[in-house]
């Protein structure tokens, strides 16, 4: 049963994108574990789905092992650290069922939300398969992520498996029966009810801008190949004006799309590496940048600098959310002295730096933030960057390393939720795909293929109204947190009357 649930959770996301198996996918797990407990089956429930689920889901990670051997290891130690967090669900599911004999409904769709939450944070932290985020494929049932986030979108899917079971478990007690289905279909219904409402009315623009995206489908073994640097920049350089009409306002080049690391010491222009075509047309483009501190250490940044059509820097924006290992070498403080014996190009793993600072770009007319690769996974960073000023979104990425695994579909299916949340149109260009435009709706307006040469534009709506959830955030995260704190408080007033007593 574990395992069941576990196989028909990872059909529902991307790419199989089998939406309706979330609504029942924890039903049989919930079987499992409404039967008399024991050490041995709390210990089956929380490893056997969470391996099936993730080990699943993230199966693209062992894929790269063409790039390092260090991608299997990196795989194995994200699923256990999913494994071990998924305790945080089941442990509380069980315990208050038997010491305060609460509901699957009452308490699987906090515990389920903290124990979303809580793989956020740390050195280690990857949010990648969020539940919510199998609904992406459908962007109809997840207008009201705008108001609950990823995260409330993964409570309601959560709250209905929990009632269909407790329909199921009733299903010889017409009345118990009654009462769960009602309760499905009214709050079912209530949350389509609002996605209905937001989705025919739609979203008013307060403007366009043209954009164009270049997918250059350079190959990942010669991307840092100095032997090809001078070919894939005039490759660029080419597509940027192919891509470039008396329209456009912007063009968007992938992560790291010059192949150089870029001394921040040093005046740098965009026509040092080519010839931009003449026109009004601004350049946003991903790169490396490496600046020395006072004592003398190397920083690198992974970056996303904007250029005027001159080739004139305008601002950059560093990132703040580094992939694990790839980027970030967790622990450095402790482990950083083996950084050296793992090298990637001309640099180590885990040797960037985050940046710290949150950046808007300004065109005429709009204003437009970025992210970059792996932060479109973290909610919180759309948030900021909407708060911040922007009027829509870009996000740039080098997917080359995933092949033709899962990995580019599910990196481009977040964008989905990150529209709906802050209500705010996104660009994303990648180097080999997946490319596109979501609009505010989240719907995709274009979408390219992977590993395909392409050009493609298309006018962006300018929304600057704030959203209930860019407002406010992730509170359904921290009711989680308080509501579990609140029943194992209650569950140890009890014990401890129960013991006075005796």
């Amino acid at each position: 049963m574990p395992a069941l649930s576990g196989l028909l959770l990872g059909l529902a996301f991307a790419p199989t994108n089998l939406f309706f198996l979330a609504f029942v996918g924890l039903v049989p797990l919930f079987i499992y574990l409404d039967k008399p407990l024991s050490r041995r089956r709390i210990i089956r429930a929380g490893l056997i789905c969470p391996w099936v689920l993730y080990g699943f889901t993230l199966s693209w990670l062992a894929g790269m092992v063409a790039f390092s051997w260090l991608s299997v290891p990196g795989y194995i130690c994200i699923i256990w650290l999913y494994v071990f967090s998924f305790f945080v669900f089941i442990l509380p599911v069980v315990m208050l069922k038997k010491y305060l004999a609460l509901p699957f409904w009452a308490t699987a769709p906090f515990a389920w939300v903290a124990c979303e939450g809580l793989r956020g944070y740390g050195d280690m932290a990857f949010p990648w398969s969020n539940l919510g985020c199998a609904l992406t494929g459908f962007p109809f049932l997840i207008q009201f992520a705008d108001i609950v986030g990823v995260f409330g979108v993964s409570f309601w899917l959560v709250l209905l498996n929990a009632l269909l079971f407790e329909a199921i478990a009733a299903r010889r007690d017409p009345v118990r029966l009654r009462r769960h289905a009602i309760a499905w279909v009214v709050i079912f219904g209530f949350v389509n009810l609002y996605n209905g409402v937001r989705w025919f009315r739609g979203i008013a623009p307060a403007g366009y801008q043209e954009v164009a995206v270049i997918q250059p489908n350079i190959p990942q073994k010669i991307k840092w190949d100095d032997r090809y640097a001078r070919q894939i920049l005039d490759h660029i350089f080419t597509m940027n004006a192919a891509a470039t009409t008396d329209f456009t306002n912007l063009v968007v080049w992938p992560e790291t799309a010059i192949p150089y690391y870029i001394d921040e010491s040093k005046e740098f222009r965009l026509t040092q590496m080519g010839t931009l075509p003449p026109g009004n047309t601004y350049v946003l483009t991903g790169l490396l940048t490496s600046s020395q501190d006072r004592q003398g250490q190397v920083h690198y940044f992974n970056a996303a600098e904007l250029f005027n059509s001159r080739g004139q820097s305008l601002a950059v924006y560093k990132k703040m959310y580094l992939v694990p290992v790839a980027e970030k070498y967790p622990f450095r403080s402790i482990f950083g002295f083996t950084r050296a014996f793992f090298p990637i190009h001309d640099i180590s793993y885990g040797a960037m730096d985050a940046g710290t600072e949150l950046t808007v770009f300004h065109l005429p007319g709009a204003s437009f933030s970025a992210m970059i690769c792996y932060e479109s996974v973290y909610p919180q960073v759309s948030r900021r960057l909407r708060l911040a000023g922007s009027n829509f979104l870009v996000n740039i990425t080098n997917d080359a390393w995933f092949g033709h695994s899962f990995a580019p579909s599910q990196h481009a299916s977040f964008l989905v939720l990150r529209a709906i949340e802050n209500r705010e149109a996104m660009v994303r260009c990648g180097n080999t795909g997946i490319s596109g435009f979501v609009d505010p709706l989240g719907r995709w307006q274009q979408k390219t293929k992977i590993f395909t040469e392409t050009i493609v534009s298309q006018k962006v709506p300018i929304t600057d109204n704030l959203s209930f959830y860019t407002r406010f955030g992730d509170l359904i995260v921290y009711v989680s947190y308080t509501a579990l704190g609140g029943f194992f408080l209650l569950a140890l007033r009890k014990k401890m009357r129960t013991g006075g007593t005796r």
